[in-house]
């Protein structure tokens, strides 16, 4: 907890400092952001129930802080302190212990301060670099940036870790993790918002000699990705875009190198580690769109080969090719809006795996306004991924078909608001099943209702929602029906807001008596001034399990509250 109150204290520290500042200098210093500072309590005590899980962690203070310096017309100074004493992160394994600069460097934190003059700017801390669609986007680093745009030139640059160096440790059941660097570049023409050509360069690497214990089933690996964009428009109308990348990737960087001898690939060994372990492949995406006011339309063509790596993701699909046309429409005065995608995927291109499969993927969506109090909103989505993967205990392949339609109405009249919504889904998933090794099928039906009313004459607000989910499948199948209410009010001159629901679920699995469930929230926000507002809410989460745990019982609590500064 030190830790996070050292950060916590510079925080306000620096704040304070640049306030100060600005008061002086009302005219030519300005600021704006937000300051809170939240803390989450939770407790859960279960009956009869052996491995249960927390949902949440236990005493958790966060910080979050968004804040800029605006110094005359072109110097600005942001930053952002998003920090908590949490313990686990999504992708890391949790650290028994963890000193000052690896609690900062640690993904699940961000920390970052970005000066900006003119066409500089800097990024110190925490930052994602955000490059192509094929190389870069998604993955957080923690290191400094560049970027130049003078004119009609594009420079950018990135150093920093996106991965921590974790120590293995058995007692505490900690996998470990080798630290990883990435360091990415791209050069270039043009507006970056807008018609440009770069050229695109990212590497990561694990460092071997960042953990004294080799990580168990992982090793060190490493791998570059490059790629020429090119994006312009043919007069005002017509937009292009189109990028080719090509990826070099290791996944073991500890095995010999030396059974290579070719000069081509002892060249391309200067910039990254080559040998039995390395794939190389290449991926494709280009669209042209034409638009006017009310209309548009695009097609796309991506293409990414079995072995193709972004070295700036987390992670891609590969292996298939995509035909896509998108459109856009807005008839009868935008009284009428329709979006579209409709296209073909094609996997397995390359034969890497037994199984070949083709499908339409695509989503449409129509909103139609029939007058100013009532509409209904129509959509529908194809979707599905794979791996291919040859190993069966491995693989990932599933397709999602979904239908929806939700109609709305509000109703004005002179004492009361009201408005009125419902909705009817229709799902079916098929997914392949490591554990059977076979493809399961799940359908699933819901209905849904909502009623909200809001009182003129005194600030009250209340509503009632109800919920049914009818689920199939070939392993099992459940339903449930959930009912709630809810309701507001505004007492000292609109400052205090007090809140309460209640709901109340019922879940029945075939074979089995129902579980129920009982949950009841109260919130209360206060408006101390226009800029300082304080919220807390607490929750109370009771469930009663069927046969299917027999005799188990979970009570949860869970407080929650946080202060926020506006400047």
């Amino acid at each position: 907890m030190s830790k996070f109150f050292i950060l916590f204290l510079g925080c306000i520290l620096l704040n304070a400092s640049l306030f100060a500042q600005a008061n002086k200098k009302k005219h030519f210093v300005r600021q704006s952001g937000q300051v809170s500072v939240s803390y989450n309590w939770y407790d859960a005590q279960p009956v009869n129930y052996p491995n249960f899980r927390p949902r949440y962690e236990s005493n958790i203070l966060a910080l979050n802080a968004n804040y800029s310096i605006q110094v005359g017309k072109y110097f600005s100074l942001p930053f952002g302190i998003h920090i908590s004493n949490r313990k686990k992160t999504y992708n890391l394994p949790e650290l028994p212990q963890e000193s000052i600069v690896s609690y900062v460097q640690n993904p699940r934190n961000n920390v970052h301060i970005d000066p900006t003059y003119r066409w500089v700017k800097l990024h110190l801390g925490s930052h994602t670099p955000q490059y192509s669609t094929l190389t870069a986007g998604d993955l957080q680093i923690f290191g400094a940036g560049i970027e130049l745009t003078p004119g009609k030139f594009i420079l950018s640059a990135n150093y920093g870790k996106s991965q921590i160096a974790i120590e293995p440790d058995p007692v505490y059941n900690i996998q470990g993790a080798y630290r990883r660097d990435l360091m990415g570049a791209r050069i270039g023409f043009g507006n970056v918002n807008g018609s440009k050509f770069t050229l695109n360069f990212v590497k990561v690497k694990d460092d071997a000699s960042s953990v004294i214990n080799h990580p168990i089933g992982i090793e060190p690996m490493e791998g570059v990705t490059v790629s020429p964009l090119i994006e312009f428009k043919l007069g005002k109308k017509i937009k292009i875009k189109t990028e080719t990348a090509a990826s070099i990737f290791t996944q073991n960087t500890s095995v010999d190198t030396s059974i290579f001898d070719e000069p081509m690939i002892a060249e391309l060994s200067r910039f990254v580690t080559i040998n039995a372990w390395t794939r190389a492949d290449v991926a494709h995406q280009s669209r042209i769109d034409y638009r006017v006011k009310h209309f548009s339309i695009g097609g796309e063509l991506k293409y990414v080969g079995p072995g193709y790596t972004p070295a700036g993701y987390y992670a891609m699909e590969t292996d298939y090719l995509d035909y896509r046309l998108n459109t856009t429409a807005q008839l009868l005065e935008e009284k009428i809006d329709f979006r579209g995608t409709i296209g073909i995927r094609n996997n397995n291109v390359q034969k890497t795996v037994i199984q070949t499969t083709q499908r339409i993927i695509g989503s449409t969506s129509v909103n139609v306004k029939f007058s100013k109090a009532f509409s209904v909103r129509a959509s529908y989505s194809n979707f599905g991924m794979n791996n291919n993967s040859a190993d069966y205990y491995q693989r990932v392949e599933y397709v999602n078909n979904s239908i929806s339609v939700r109609p709305s109405l509000k109703i004005k009249r002179k004492n009361i608001r009201h408005q009125i919504s419902a909705g009817w889904k229709k799902g079916l998933y098929r997914q392949y099943d490591v554990k059977i090794l076979d493809f399961t099928k799940r359908s699933t039906q819901s209905f849904n209702a909502a009623y909200r009313a809001t009182l003129k004459p005194i600030p009250l607000q209340f509503g009632f929602t109800g919920l049914y989910i009818d689920n199939q499948s070939t392993i099992s199948s459940f339903n449930m029906m959930n009912i709630g209410m809810n309701v507001g009010y505004k007492l000292l001159d609109k400052k205090l807001k007090p809140g309460l629901s209640v709901t109340y679920s019922k879940i029945q699995r075939t074979g089995y008596t129902p579980n129920n469930r009982i949950n009841t929230k109260l919130k209360l926000k206060y408006k101390i001034n226009k800029k300082l507002n304080i919220k807390m809410a607490y929750s109370l989460n009771w469930n009663r399990y069927g046969s299917y745990r027999p005799n188990a019982e979970l009570t949860e609590n869970k407080f929650q509250t946080t202060i926020s500064q506006k400047f």
